[in-house]
């Protein structure tokens, strides 16, 4: 169960954002899009997955700083990175990400989320939205957890770069395992690494859902 939850947690990670106005507060934004995103999920029809996948991750994927999360799941390691190597490492971290979560995301388009109101400063550069996931379950009891999402305002708009699971930062549980990957072999054996666990992903259940 608590396997589950936690993929279904990263997925919530994966479609709470999409383009709205700066106007907007982050709260809102993370509000507004979950909405749109599980509409998108409740027009899966075991036929149609992938199409509703794609349609989701194009919505979501360019909200994300992905540069600025896998600086910190690397930790020290990225400053050693060349300019090549970190676009290596930003590109495989970010397919690993999509390829773990995407296939479970149409299981949870029944979840409920409720979001708190952040109210930051008009100065904030930086804002935490949190919220409440609740996942249905079969007995009529529900298994629920917080969520938390760490967002940066770019000339963009506002961008998420960390995601914590009942205070268990998703960067942090990286960088525990890309740490050990680094001090054995450096950049190089953390890309391979991770171009390794993507081929894996590709050519196993990804692949054939």
């Amino acid at each position: 169960m608590k396997n589950l939850l936690g993929k279904l947690l990263i997925c919530c990670a994966f479609v709470s954002f999409s383009l709205h106005a700066m106007a907007e507060t982050p709260d809102e934004l993370v509000r507004d899009t979950s909405r749109q995103v599980l509409d998108v999920l409740k027009r899966d029809n075991g036929k149609n997955t992938k199409n509703i996948r794609a349609e989701v991750e194009a919505l979501v994927l360019p909200k994300f700083d992905f540069t600025r999360m896998t600086a910190l799941a690397v930790g020290r390691g990225w400053r050693d990175a060349t300019p090549d190597q970190q676009k290596q490492l930003t590109d495989q971290f970010r397919m690993l990400l999509v390829r773990t979560y995407s296939s479970t995301m149409t299981r949870f388009k029944n979840a409920q989320i409720t979001v708190q109101a952040s109210n930051p400063a008009a100065d904030a550069r930086e804002v935490t939205v949190r919220s409440e996931v609740e996942l249905p379950a079969n007995a009529g009891d529900k298994r629920s957890a917080q969520v938390d999402y760490t967002l940066i305002k770019t000339p963009a708009g506002w961008r998420v770069y960390n995601v914590s699971i009942e205070g268990a930062s998703l960067v942090t549980i990286y960088r525990n395992n890309f740490n050990d990957i680094l001090r054995q072999g450096g950049p190089d054996a953390l890309i391979q690494s991770l171009k390794d666990k993507n081929d894996t992903l590709s050519g196993g259940k990804h692949a054939s859902n």
